[in-house]
């Protein structure tokens, strides 16, 4: 039995022989495939609000792991309208889900450099596909607006990793008024919550000052995120709120 085309909102379709058979998608996965932008935000919710909260334990760890591979899964979802974004998605979830589950029982100083980068890759990949989306006009407005919060979290998350990455190659990159550190491959480092505390605080140029960038490695990927941060704010809420009674009256008509 073998798939054929691409699944509807409510069906799938299977040749079978020479006859086509038509068999309803299971509630869960009709629900992902309408409404994939709020399964996505629901998993960017658990892996940056819930997961943090028992960060440091062996529970922790399991329950941040779960939490990265339903970004993924959610993620490639939402990649699903465009072929090969999908395939690059599809290929992304392959080498990250296994090689995050590895971290998580046998952590190595090369296990985690090489998860941070094709999460950092997805993460940057999945907003990009996410932001074309709410920019459609004919994108459901409920939708876009979810879209646009998914986009915002998923470029904390992304910088948030790219911070991780430069601690793992450059240790002293930042300085902390107050570190929270668990053991990982290569002695101790700064636990992901406080990196993607300053991933946003940086985003929002709240700038507190607990912690700051020491090298021009660090330097440079905090004005970018700050600057990136802004622009998204001010260029793309604006276009989506004028952008609303053209949705209302396309979907009222």
């Amino acid at each position: 039995m073998s798939v054929r085309g691409r699944d509807s909102l409510a069906l799938w379709h299977f040749l079978r022989g020479n006859r086509v058979v038509t068999m309803p998608l299971p509630p869960l996965v009709r629900s992902l495939a309408r409404s994939p932008f709020t399964w996505l935000l629901a998993a960017l919710v658990l892996l940056l609000v819930i997961a943090p909260l028992v960060e440091g334990t062996r529970f922790g760890s399991a329950m941040f792991t779960v939490a990265m591979t339903t970004v993924c899964i959610a993620g490639t979802v939402a990649n699903r309208h465009r072929k090969w974004v999908f395939r690059l998605a599809v290929a992304s979830l392959v080498l990250v889900i296994p090689i995050s589950w590895a971290s998580l029982w046998s952590p190595s100083w090369s296990l985690s450099l090489g998860q941070n980068l094709i999460v950092i890759f997805f993460c940057g990949m999945t907003a990009s596909v996410v932001l074309l989306s709410v920019l459609q006009v004919d994108q459901d407005t409920s939708q876009a607006v979810v879209g646009a919060i998914c986009v915002y979290l998923l470029i904390g998350l992304t910088w948030a990793t790219v911070y991780q990455t430069i601690e793992l190659v450059q240790p002293d990159a930042f300085e902390f008024t107050a570190r929270r550190t668990v053991s990982g491959g290569q002695g101790r480092h700064t636990t992901f919550a406080q990196l993607t505390y300053f991933s946003f605080v940086t985003m929002s140029t709240l700038g507190y000052g607990d912690i700051t960038p020491r090298t021009p490695l660090a330097e440079t990927a905090c004005w970018m995120e700050s600057i990136l941060g802004q622009l998204y704010v001010a260029i793309l809420i604006a276009r989506l709120v004028s952008e609303m009674p053209r949705r209302r009256g396309r979907e009222g008509s």
